[in-house]
C-alpha cells in the first residue's frame, strides 16, 4: 500500500453530500461518521501511515470510503478505470446492503466494513453473496484522563420512547440523586466529554447501537456504564434480534445492563468498583482500532 486515500463525502459541489458535510463542519455538528473519520486519522498518524483525505484526485492505490454513497460511486468508477488496486467501503455508507440500489454489492468493492458482529450477521443474512467480503471493525477513541468521579452521574438518552427516561428520573428524584442529562442530538460533543471528566457512572438508554462510540468515550475516561437491556433493532421495515444489541462491545469490565429503573440502584454500588479504562485503552483505542484496520487491508 503506497498511500491510503480516504473519502467521507463527494467533493463535487454539485452533490448534496458536499454541502451536507460543509454545513456540519460550519455548525460544529459531531456525528458518528465524523467520529469514525477522526479515529481513523488519529490512528494513521500514530502508526505513521501515509494517507490523504478527500482529494480531488486519488494518489494512492488503496481507496477507503468511510461514508457517502456518492463518494463510493466515484471510487467504484475510479477503480473500474484501473486507477486503484483495492477498494474498501464502510462502515457509515448505508444502513442495509439493500440500500442505494445495493451499491455495497458492487463487484468492484473488495472489503466491506461493518461496526459490530450483530451488524455483520444481519448483512450476511440479507446479502449472503457478499458475506465473504464482510469484516467487523470498530472505530476507536482517543485515550483520556480518568474521571475524578467527584461530579454528577450522567444520564444519556437516545430512546425516542421516553417512558424509560421518565422512570429513571423518578427513581433518581426519589433517592435524591442529582445527575446531568444528555439527550441525543441536542448537545455539543465537547459538553459530554467535559461531564465525563468528573462523572462516577453513566446511565445509557438506547434501543440499538451499531457500535456505541459514546460508551467507549465513557470507558476511556474510566467511567463505567449502566445500559438498559435491549435485543431488537428496527429500521425501515427491517428488524434483527441480538444479545446486547444496544451495547455490542460491553463486557463485565466495562459495565452492566439493567431491566428497569429500580434495578439501577442495586447496580450502582457494583459498577462504581469497576475501572473500565484499562480494558478500553487496550482494546478500543484509536491505535488498536487502526492496527486492526491495517490488518484487514
Amino acid at each position: 500500500m503506497e498511500m491510503l486515500t480516504i473519502y467521507t463525502h463527494n467533493i463535487n459541489p454539485a452533490h448534496k453530500e458536499f454541502w451536507k458535510s460543509l454545513a456540519q463542519k460550519i455548525i460544529g455538528k459531531y456525528s458518528g461518521p465524523t467520529a469514525v473519520r477522526d479515529s481513523v486519522l488519529r490512528g494513521l498518524n500514530i502508526h505513521t501511515i501515509e494517507h490523504e483525505l478527500n482529494p480531488l484526485l486519488a494518489h494512492g492505490d488503496t481507496l477507503l470510503v468511510l461514508s457517502g454513497v456518492n463518494a463510493l460511486r466515484k471510487a467504484i468508477r475510479f477503480k473500474e478505470s484501473g486507477n486503484a488496486v483495492k477498494l474498501i467501503a464502510g462502515p457509515n455508507i448505508v444502513t442495509t446492503p439493500n440500500d442505494a440500489q445495493k451499491i455495497m454489492c458492487n463487484d468492484a468493492i473488495d472489503i466491506l466494513l461493518v461496526p459490530s458482529e450483530w451488524v455483520a450477521n444481519f448483512w450476511k443474512h440479507e446479502a449472503p453473496e457478499i458475506a465473504h467480503k464482510i469484516h467487523t471493525w470498530a472505530a476507536g477513541v482517543p485515550k483520556a484522563n480518568a474521571s475524578t468521579r467527584n461530579g454528577l452521574p450522567i444520564v444519556y438518552n437516545k430512546m425516542l420512547d421516553t417512558s424509560l427516561l421518565v422512570e429513571v428520573k423518578k427513581v433518581f428524584s426519589q433517592n435524591e440523586i442529582d445527575y446531568t442529562l444528555f439527550t441525543y442530538g441536542t448537545f455539543k460533543h465537547s459538553e459530554y466529554l467535559k461531564a465525563l471528566r468528573d462523572a462516577p457512572f453513566v446511565v445509557y438508554l438506547s434501543q440499538s447501537e451499531s457500535q456505541g462510540l459514546a460508551l467507549q468515550e465513557a470507558w476511556t475516561h474510566d467511567v463505567p456504564t449502566l445500559i438498559n437491556r435491549s435485543t431488537t433493532w428496527r429500521s425501515n421495515g427491517f428488524s434483527w434480534e441480538a444479545h446486547q444489541i444496544n451495547c455490542p462491545y460491553l463486557t463485565p469490565e466495562l459495565g452492566v445492563t439493567f431491566g428497569d429503573a429500580e434495578e439501577i440502584l442495586k447496580r450502582i454500588e457494583h459498577i462504581t468498583s469497576l475501572h473500565p479504562k484499562h480494558y478500553c485503552d487496550e482494546y478500543l483505542s484509536d491505535s488498536v482500532s487502526t492496527q486492526k484496520l491495517l490488518n484487514i487491508l
